[in-house]
């Protein structure tokens, strides 16, 4: 059984993901989390003395959740793992309001600390590097520099589907956009 301290940052964990997500990283306080989780903004304060530690623990977080769930594809052919990768935009533009953590923290940069801003980087070059690696594993003849540079195109063009479908009401465009990005990448 988990302790009450446990179960009580876990929860303000999630509420500020659910309003990252939502609302974007500088659209909540701790009193909105407080509000949420009904205690008092102390209580929010004890978990997360700054804000910046809920960006760390969102961030860390997610960064988690994405790179097992890109470990666990490596068993599969790498067309398949493609489509996988882009589900997580897929799923979050049929939601209707719901962005990429790392996407919304990545619109809010500017306003971010350093450590926070040093691992939304870190995040976006774990992900770009693991699709050159699928570039290369489809295009052997690429050099890794050119297999970088078509990993960054493609998560771009995630992450712009997805704000695009949000903006304009059409969430078809994520997967528009991976099909797209599937031939880019050197999927026939």
């Amino acid at each position: 059984m988990s302790s009450p301290t446990v179960d009580r940052r876990s929860e303000v964990l999630a509420h500020s993901r659910a309003l990252l997500r939502t609302r974007g990283f500088n659209a909540f306080s701790h009193r909105d989390l407080a509000a949420l989780v009904g205690v008092k903004s102390s209580s929010v304060h004890y978990y997360f003395p700054s804000k910046e530690d809920i960006g760390l623990a969102l961030v860390g977080e997610y960064r988690a959740e994405v790179m097992a769930l890109l470990a666990s594809l490596e068993s599969l052919p790498v067309a398949q793992r493609l489509d996988r990768f882009s589900r997580l935009f897929s799923e979050a533009a049929a939601s209707g309001d719901q962005w990429c953590v790392a996407g919304m923290l990545a619109s809010d940069f500017e306003t971010l600390g350093e450590t926070l801003q040093a691992e939304v980087c870190r995040f976006f070059n774990e992900v770009e590097a693991w699709l050159a690696v699928q570039a290369r594993l489809l295009q052997p003849h690429l050099k890794p520099a050119a297999a970088l540079r078509l990993g960054k195109t493609a998560m771009a063009m995630l992450e712009g589907a997805l704000l695009l479908a949000r903006s304009q009401g059409e969430p078809q465009r994520v997967a528009h956009t991976a099909e797209s990005m599937k031939l880019l990448l050197g999927v026939d």
